[in-house]
């Protein structure tokens, strides 16, 4: 098990600290591929949180298909969620695959 720093942008923070976000998306770089269940995230070095589940996908319409968008973006509609990871994450980092990161609270 390790403990990984992972910086999340504010206003998706506050969303998984009240609850209503509990997926957090990133591209296959080689330090996100090495997580594994049970590893824990300190978001933003400061919240520990988790990894209860990883899902690994192609593309970013591949994890639209089997992933929640609610649960990765609470306030975003389907189209918004697709245009936010594909400004957030372009072709050339989309590529690299993309993880679904589940977590929780660490207690």
């Amino acid at each position: 098990m390790i403990t990984k720093t992972l910086w999340v942008r504010d206003e998706y923070l506050q969303e998984i600290l009240t609850g209503r976000k509990d997926i957090e998306v990133r591209v296959g770089y080689s330090n996100i591929v090495r997580l594994q269940v049970g590893d824990v995230l300190r978001l933003n070095d400061r919240y520990p949180y988790v990894i209860t589940r990883i899902g690994q996908y192609g593309s970013h319409e591949a994890l639209l298909e089997h992933e929640e968008p609610q649960r990765i973006a609470p306030s975003l509609s389907h189209e918004e969620l697709l245009t936010a990871l594909r400004d957030i994450y372009p072709p050339e980092k989309e590529a690299l695959g993309i993880m679904a990161l589940e977590i929780s609270p660490d207690k």
